[in-house]
């Protein structure tokens, strides 16, 4: 699928797929696997790698020369960003939103250590950042660079179509290893990871239920916008026949909000680096991995019903988060 597509092969893929043995059985699930988009190799990894290959085809393709793109203080997708930029020998802008703290910490180092020109906007979060973005960049062409800009977690069409293909690179694993899930569960934030996977299980006709566990937007919502990033990739690419997405979204596991850690979040973490030695974060796949937990912990799972759990990545975020050692 895609292949006439401009790509820049940045990722290790494909990432491994494994059973979570300890976890599984501590929970109650017979065929519990994981994942591992956190091990796509760049910049200690995480799912924006696989939609950065394509943002760099396609901005290498159209002569930019500046990655610029908008996110939270510890965005993964801007670490991700900053060393695509860096693979590429290009410039990277990010655009964060909120205060420059006194001591750079996690993905912000990390970002700095990349080479990214970084801007703070004391008074705007990611959300109202990314209107800003056309104006920005109208700004950056009268300095004289030619960028090239990503909406936040590159949820755009270009971004979408790498996780069809990831659908794509699940199935030849689930055949490989006799293992072929009920559902998938994934972290839910800005929604172009969600709709690429339903767009590729759609295209392979695979039967999987991909459930979003949304990390800070109402289901309502959080449909609504996954519905218009696969409708515009369809409109983007013609190959794809417009279809009706069947869209699961759980809002259950906000909790008090976006980056907020609470007690039973901890637990997940906790659960899964004991158990099988996986590291959550914070802000995604913790509030995923709790909701996985609780869905098989209250029978929602039934025990013969395999399961797949997406990771994201963004483990560098657990190093601001120092309440994580305490008890």
């Amino acid at each position: 699928m895609f292949e006439s597509l401009p790509r820049e092969r940045i990722a290790f893929l494909p990432t491994p797929l494994h059973q979570l043995r300890n976890l599984g059985e501590s929970i109650g699930i017979d065929q519990l696997w994981i994942k591992r988009d956190d091990q796509t190799g760049l910049s200690f990894g995480g799912n924006k790698t696989r939609k950065l290959e394509f943002v760099l085809g396609d901005a290498k393709a159209n002569k930019c020369d500046t990655l610029v793109t908008v996110g939270g203080i510890q965005s993964n997708h801007c670490r991700q960003t900053a060393g695509a930029a860096a693979v590429a020998g290009m410039r990277c802008i990010l655009l964060l939103g909120g205060d420059e703290p006194e001591e750079y910490t996690g993905n912000l180092l990390l970002d700095k250590m990349l080479g990214a020109e970084i801007k703070f906007f004391p008074d705007e979060s990611v959300f109202t950042l990314s209107k800003r973005l056309d104006a920005i960049m109208e700004t950056l062409v009268d300095f004289g660079l030619s960028p090239y800009a990503i909406p936040a977690g590159a949820a755009m069409p270009v971004g979408i179509v790498p996780y069809a293909l990831a659908m794509e690179e699940l199935n030849t694993q689930f055949q490989a290893n006799d293992f072929f899930p009920d559902r998938i569960l994934v972290a839910v934030g800005t929604g172009g990871t969600l709709a690429g996977l339903i767009l590729g299980e759609h295209m392979l006709n695979l039967g999987i239920d991909v459930i979003g566990i949304s990390v800070s937007k109402p289901a309502d919502e959080m449909k609504d916008e996954v519905q218009d990033l696969i409708t515009r990739t369809t409109e983007t690419y013609p190959e794809i026949e417009p279809f009706e997405p069947k869209i699961h979204v759980d809002d259950s596991f906000i909790g008090k909000g976006y980056g907020v850690l609470e007690d039973g979040v901890v637990s997940a973490i906790e659960m899964f680096a004991k158990m099988d030695g996986v590291f959550l974060d914070p802000v995604y796949t913790g509030k995923a991995g709790l909701a996985l937990i609780r869905m098989a912990l209250a029978g929602d799972i039934a025990s013969d019903s395999p399961t797949l759990f997406y990771h994201t990545g963004g483990e560098p975020a657990l190093f601001t988060y120092s309440e994580l050692g305490k008890k």
